[in-house]
């Protein structure tokens, strides 16, 4: 399918449609009222059944649910529970998380494989691609199952498990080294409307060198495809940096701190990879980069210090010119998140060890497949080791099918990129000067504007991406109920969506959230492709309804 595009306006589609509509593998889904989000937040029967799909870590894909379905049927288990992944390494990555809620005696891993006696002459990629781990376990651990596949990122794609379930007639259950469960007599491959198992390799290698490309700087080196890590999700390589990091034991502290408040499951991904001492700096203020200073001239040591740039949803930007110049004193990496910036948009590198990205964002845009890279800077005076340990713990499980989607999707990435940006400043700028806004967070517009220029390319805008804080709550429900565009999860979209951060990110943590200045009613956009002056009009409406007094007889 060729990727969304948006018409010259923008659109609401209903509560529980897929975005964009028609789209199998959409990767975002509709709440088009405050309340919708509030309701399915509580996951009340009444709206939880017209949802379609959801944010893949957030939602298990339908067809992912079928796959599960079929497999536990096969494994011939009650009252029992799975979560699939691509790669044994995975699967065991779970199921060492879950030995840690409940007795590891009642927790399986079975690996489903090509029955030896399929018949001849199947491609090595199809074989290979038809392949799956499970990790089974009680029903009630299905909560703690669901944390460690939102905050891993680690779950297979809904690509691969629809291969897999074409192909699941034709495997073989293996658990303990012992074929246990044969496929049945007679079976055979199903249809299957994924993309051809053709090899990727190609598509691969033109991502990663364009990601080079994009990233390097103007005041370094060219970057080349070998600095460059592809992952099947951006929390997957963040997941996996963090894993690398704490192996490589820089200061012999196991200590790490988050600088900035983050996306929320960047901070719950890097805890997961169990640091001993995990510290966030959550205010991203001078005051706590002048704590870190003091306590590193104190002794204190840290092996690594994650940040973004700029953070969602607040945009501001970290001084790191300055963290920089901490690392190199006190000798730890500095991992950065640009995906909000991206690349087109901002040089981080001179000041980084690592680059991270979601590609799954504005680098596809087009809201139907998942990704992520890590960038390894070869200026770094650790490049070998950080290169070798993040290559020990990667894995080649981006199937092919989302490569090939990914490759076609971000090749007018640039041209994309501007025009959001052209549209969205305009828009904050708009937002800004209306009385019943408080402020607006946008690059530009956010005390630490001067900071993110310091890493802005001579060509580069101020991004996509905006949210908004009303003088009074009510105003902020009546703006996104009158917005009139796509509204749910995800950001970077080909289209414009809305969506209230915080009860949709931190709905069972809305006061810590508060406190770090994201306050439960924030309501944040990511500008599109929708023609300017139609997104102006939608947005100058939004607003009028938010300033209506309301009067009562």
């Amino acid at each position: 399918m060729a990727p969304y595009y948006p018409e010259r306006t923008p659109e609401t589609w209903a509560l529980g449609e897929l975005q964009p509509p028609s789209t199998p593998h959409a990767i975002s889904v509709s709440y088009p009222t405050w309340d919708n989000v509030v309701r399915w937040m509580r996951r009340e029967p009444c709206i939880a059944d017209q949802v379609k799909g959801g944010y893949p870590r957030f939602f298990i894909h339908n067809i992912i649910q079928k796959l599960s379905q079929e497999v536990l049927a096969r494994l011939q288990t009650t009252d029992t529970n799975c979560m699939i992944f691509p790669s044994v390494a995975s699967a065991s990555r779970c199921k060492q998380f879950l030995d840690e809620k409940a007795s590891p005696a009642c927790i399986r891993t079975v690996s489903f494989r090509m029955a030896s006696s399929s018949p001849e002459g199947k491609l090595q990629e199809e074989t290979r691609w038809a392949s799956f781990e499970v990790v089974a376990f009680p029903s009630d651990l299905q909560p703690d199952a669901m944390a460690f596949w939102r905050q891993s990122g680690d779950g297979i794609s809904s690509r691969h498990a629809e291969y897999a379930l074409s192909q699941l007639g034709r495997l073989e259950a293996i658990e303990d080294g012992t074929r246990c469960h044969p496929p049945p007599p007679n079976s055979a491959a199903r249809p299957c409307t994924a993309v051809g198992l053709k090899s990727s390799e190609a598509e691969k290698m033109f991502i990663q060198s364009f990601i080079a490309e994009l990233a390097t700087s103007d005041k370094r080196e060219k970057l080349t495809a070998h600095d460059v890590f592809l992952f099947p999700k951006g929390l997957s390589a963040i997941y996996a940096v963090s894993r690398a990091l704490r192996s490589m034991d820089l200061c012999g502290q196991d200590s790490i701190v988050v600088y900035g408040f983050p996306y929320s499951e960047t901070v719950r991904c890097i805890e997961l990879s169990g640091w001993s001492k995990f510290t966030l700096h959550g205010h991203g203020s001078k005051e706590e980069l002048d704590q870190l200073e003091t306590s590193l001239a104190n002794g204190e040591r840290i092996s690594a210090l994650f940040c973004e740039l700029p953070s969602n949803p607040q945009l501001k930007s970290p001084d790191l010119p300055r963290l920089r110049a901490l690392a190199d004193q006190y000798k730890f990496v500095i991992a950065c998140d640009e995906t909000i910036g991206s690349l087109v948009n901002v040089d981080v590198l001179p000041y980084v060890d690592i680059v991270m990205t979601s590609l799954t964002k504005i680098f596809s845009g087009a809201s139907d497949v998942m990704g992520g890279s890590v960038i390894v800077n070869p200026q770094s005076s650790y490049y070998d080791r950080i290169y070798d340990s993040i290559a020990s713990v990667w894995e080649d499980t981006y199937f092919p099918g989302d490569v090939i989607t990914l490759a076609q999707n971000c090749k007018d990435v640039v041209s994309r990129v501007k025009k959001c940006n052209n549209s969205a400043e305009k828009i904050a700028n708009l937002i800004n000067s209306h009385p019943s806004v408080d402020r607006v967070n946008y690059p530009c517009l956010v005390p630490t504007k001067h900071l993110y220029e310091n890493c802005k390319r001579k060509d580069g805008g101020y991004g996509f991406l905006l949210s908004i804080i009303f003088h009074h709550p009510e105003d902020a429900i009546k703006f996104y109920d009158n917005l009139h565009v796509a509204k749910g999860p995800s950001l970077g979209t080909n289209f414009t969506i809305a969506l209230p951060y915080a009860v949709l990110s931190h709905f069972r943590e809305l006061e810590w959230a508060a406190s770090f200045d994201v306050p439960e009613h924030i309501v944040r956009i990511s500008v599109g492709l929708e023609d300017e002056e139609e997104l102006l009009k939608v947005v100058s409406h939004a607003l009028d309804c938010a300033g209506l007094m309301e009067f009562y007889i």
